[in-house]
């Protein structure tokens, strides 16, 4: 193997998965805004306010909780690269093992999508929240192809199908 072909993949890392701060501060700022953009409608158009802001507050509380409940339910655990397989170590659940894709990519801030072997799906959005050196390696991971696997021919095999 080539020198250039070695330092190609990403060595083993793991990164540890909390619940998104940026997601959050994003979600509270949508939903402010949503209620102040009403408030000032409901302000300038004329009619019955009170029954267009009973049926607004209703929808708006329905899609507050639904975000608080997406937010609040996103996985907190471990996600490991062993140079061929992700995998997602949750504390009371089995671990989810299968390809991360990436969504999302705005450089301190990655939304990905972990695909199960066993058929579950996890959303992810990891952030740079720890040393520089550690965030750089999963990034690496993120984008590297997995090691190839030796066969018993004596050739090398690619798990994944984008590798």
């Amino acid at each position: 193997m080539t020198r250039s072909a070695k330092s190609f993949h990403a060595p083993a890392t793991r990164h540890e998965v909390a619940r998104s701060r940026m997601l959050g501060w994003f979600i509270a700022g949508a939903l402010l805004a949503g209620l102040g953009g009403f408030a000032a409608w409901i302000a300038q158009s004329a009619g019955d306010g009170l029954l267009r802001g009973t049926v607004f507050f209703v929808l708006w509380g329905a899609f507050a909780g639904l975000a608080w409940r997406f937010w609040f339910r996103l996985p907190v655990g471990t996600l490991h690269w062993d140079g061929l397989h992700w995998s997602l170590n949750q504390n009371a659940e089995m671990p989810v093992a299968g390809e991360l894709v990436v969504h999302a990519d705005f450089q301190s801030f990655l939304l990905v999508q972990l695909h199960g072997v066993d058929g579950r799906t996890q959303w992810l959005c990891l952030e740079r929240a720890q040393p520089r050196e550690a965030w750089a390696a999963l990034r690496r991971a993120v984008y590297s192809r997995p090691k190839p696997e030796p066969r018993a021919d004596g050739m090398f095999s690619v798990r994944r199908g984008d590798a």
